[in-house]
């Protein structure tokens, strides 16, 4: 049934799409593009400097302050509502995992570096457990599609997310922001910004959200709360008219918060040892571990007999624990012949997790890890222009170790418990350079490169096998990455409002080590080898009626060689190298019909094969990548219209995604079929602006969907992780100067 109401939404979607198509230009009824209204310019840094989005031959969604306040966007996962092509996983705050043209990597491994890198003002965030949070007091993000190897480098094999945040100002500035919800929500929000000396301005800002669990736990309290909060403290110093000094001071903590926020559901390995669901009648399994035979149990004789995915019975509360703290200097410097920027860049982790894997009474398989993680990164680059050259060329180091424990408590039909301590530490200096020349007013040729070089090594103690893995007996366990990285590409400007481009570049990953939680591990399965990505893409940028309205679209093609699969054998988590090919394209359409109307509307598709892919069973397939479903329609409508003396404003928003696996196995369970997700804000400003209050509602017609998925049927059950219900409450603002 939810299938059925989702696809015709999505049907809906499309049908706007074609309407929007057809609109009348802004001048059709007589009417200047001043008064029908127009797009405004949006400025990116995909090329490390200040551009117009519609000059840069990338494939780019860009979403700044106002967008994110319109469409309510205050966690980093949200992006994926309106950015085509990217989805995420995520099973708590403890590991987000991002996806953007299918391109990604599973494995929820504390340690592993994911191929879509996330950068917070110009610094690279190296674990994916670093940067979940809010998005708050920010001035814009970007995220760029393709691979980023040459600028941007380390790990950006399928792109990268930038997170830019709002900077101090010469004038008193800020605002206070206070949102109550459904749930016991309660959440705010607030930034003060002025001068503190003739020469020195700074900027405070924070972010606190505190709510009970979407996921009633019969046997304790609910499960996927939150208590958060984040702050960011700003130093502004202008030395002179050349030059200045950003120094920014930041930290996230979670205190308590829930771990394991999945839903139980019995499923069983077929023929192939993939897993399927089973009925309530499923007696395939017995006689069960406690002796007995429950008809629709798990292996251990556990079956929930709630009809809500949102109703569980889980033997312990898990835990998820965080702080999260850095420190970064950002140095500009004008000189006449060039810029000379420097980036450096501090951040440490501590985080704690723990879950009942079980979703049982009386628990039977739980898991818990432990991570202490620190790295320090340092950039130096130049910028210049030289008639009809603008280069780019810098030198890039990071050095970062982080420290792990992970335990498995399970009876011993399941295994037994085992644990593992490791560490891996990465020490990787890298040197690139961009060249940008205009061969005339229309065609400019840009190529850069870039060399990175990895030097990683991995200890891994498991236990009760007695594993010692180490470079001291296994020289596997060290070892160095060449990464060379390119970029080719011709842009031609038709006129001003229309840029067509085509690119080739390479993106690349490092290689490194599983680290397996359960089983007997075979040492010369850690190891797997650095991923190459090759992208063959073409693209135009057009700007028309009069600035109202603009389309940007773009084709691809990915020569995947090496991509960093990740397996689950039986409870043991492994990252083995396979070959892919992905294919698709994006379309951005956006238009402003009338005075205080905005329509935007993106379209995705995605086509993938990965190839032979090991079953459980031992045969090698072809499957598709995870989280790449064949067609994504995302949409986006504000109306805004003049009530007393304040504004009135509308704004709804929706995504489509047609079925998608969620694991690179494609088993029967991981299948999540098409889904349509609403979200909508009805809000009120006063004249001037001081004021605002908004009412909104998330997942208005609380769709059912998971956002990610693990296949335990070797052991009888599925864990599905699924996105929250129906959200709702109101938000009031207050801007200060106003």
């Amino acid at each position: 049934m939810h299938a059925e109401k989702s696809t015709r939404l999505g049907g809906m979607i499309l049908i706007l799409l074609a309407a929007m198509a057809g609109l009348p230009a802004a001048g059709a009824t007589g009417a200047s593009g001043d008064e029908a209204g127009k797009l405004e310019e949006i400025v990116v840094t995909a090329q490390k400097r200040e551009q117009n989005l519609q000059d840069v031959g990338t494939s780019v969604t860009a979403l700044d302050s106002a967008a994110l306040a319109k469409l309510g966007l205050r966690d980093v996962t949200e992006l994926a509502m309106q950015v085509p092509g990217l989805q995420y996983n995520q099973f708590g705050a403890t590991v987000t995992v991002f996806n953007l043209r299918g391109v990604s990597q599973n494995d929820f491994s504390d340690h592993q570096e994911a191929p879509i890198a996330v950068y917070e003002d110009d610094a690279y965030v190296a674990m994916p457990g670093a940067f979940a949070g809010p998005m708050f007091d920010l001035e814009r993000v970007e995220v760029l599609r393709g691979p980023q190897g040459t600028l941007f480098g380390r790990n950006a094999t399928g792109g990268l997310i930038q997170y830019v945040s709002q900077r101090p100002t010469d004038a008193l500035d800020g605002y206070f922001q206070a949102t109550a919800g459904n749930f016991g929500d309660v959440e705010s929000e607030g930034a003060l910004s002025g001068p503190l000396t003739d020469t020195v301005s700074g900027r405070a800002s924070f972010s606190t959200a505190d709510h009970t669990g979407y996921i009633t736990n019969l046997t304790g309290t609910s499960i996927e709360n939150q208590r958060q909060a984040a702050a960011r403290l700003q130093l502004r110093i202008k030395l002179s008219e050349a030059g200045e000094i950003l120094i920014k001071l930041h930290g996230i903590n979670n205190d308590h918060e829930s771990g394991g926020i999945y839903s139980w559901a019995p499923s069983q390995p077929n023929r192939l040892g993939q897993g399927y669901f089973v009925g309530p009648n499923y007696v395939g399994n017995c006689p069960q571990v406690n002796g007995g035979c429950t008809p629709g149990a798990d292996d251990s004789g556990y079956r929930n007999t709630s009809n809500s995915y949102f109703v569980q019975s889980e033997n312990g509360d898990g835990i998820f624990n965080r702080t999260v703290w850095g420190a970064n200097v950002h140095v500009n410097w004008n000189f006449d012949a060039f810029s000379l920027t420097s980036v450096s860049d501090y951040l440490t982790m501590q985080k704690r997790y723990g879950e009942d894997t079980s979703l049982a009474p009386v628990s039977t398989l739980s898991y818990n890890t432990l991570q202490h993680y620190y790295q320090l990164s340092e950039e130096l680059r130049l910028n210049g222009t030289h008639g009809p050259l603008n280069w780019i060329a810098g030198v890039y180091y990071l050095d970062y170790f982080t420290s792990n424990f992970i335990g498995v408590d399970a009876i011993p039909a399941f295994g037994g418990n085992s644990y593992g301590n490791f560490s891996l530490s990465t020490h990787s200096p890298s040197a690139f350079a961009q060249l940008e020349y205009a061969l005339s007013d229309r065609w400019t040729l840009i190529g850069g490169a870039r060399y990175t070089y990895d030097a990683k090594s991995f200890d891994y103690n498991f236990q009760p096998q007695g594993l010692n893995y180490y470079p001291g007996t296994f020289p596997n366990a060290a070892k160095n990455f060449n990464l060379p990285t390119w970029k080719a590409e011709i842009d031609y400007k038709a006129d001003r409002d229309l840029l067509l481009y085509g690119s080739v570049s390479r993106g690349a990953k490092g290689g490194g080590w599983s680290a397996p939680n359960s089983g007997l591990v075979n040492p010369s399965q850690l190891p797997y080898q650095p991923e190459k990505l090759t992208s063959y893409e073409l693209g135009e940028k057009a700007t028309f009626w009069d600035g109202a309205a603009r389309l940007n679209s773009s084709l691809y093609y990915y020569d995947y060689k090496n991509y960093q699969g990740f397996f689950l054998v039986g409870l043991a988590s492994y990252v083995k190298n396979v070959n892919a090919k992905d294919y698709g394209g994006e379309i951005e359409f956006a238009v402003v019909p009338a005075k205080g109307v905005n329509l935007q509307v993106g379209v995705s598709s995605i086509g993938s094969r990965v190839f032979d892919v090991p079953e459980p069973s031992g045969r090698l397939i072809t499957t598709q990548l995870p989280q790449a479903p064949k067609w994504s329609v995302n949409a986006a409508a504000q109306y805004e219209w003049a009530l007393g003396r304040g504004v009135m404003s509308l704004d709804a928003d929706a995504k489509w995604n047609k079925a998608q696996y969620l694991e690179l196995i494609n088993a029967p369970v991981d299948l999540q079929r098409s889904y349509a997700v609403t979200n909508a804000r009805l809000g009120y400003k006063t004249a001037g602006g001081a004021w605002d209050v908004s009412l909104y509602a998330k997942n208005l017609f609380d769709r059912i969907y998971r956002q990610y998925n693990l296949d335990l049927s070797s052991v009888g059950w599925n864990l599905g992780v699924y996105a929250p219900p129906r959200l709702y409450g109101v938000t009031v603002t207050y801007h200060l100067g106003k």
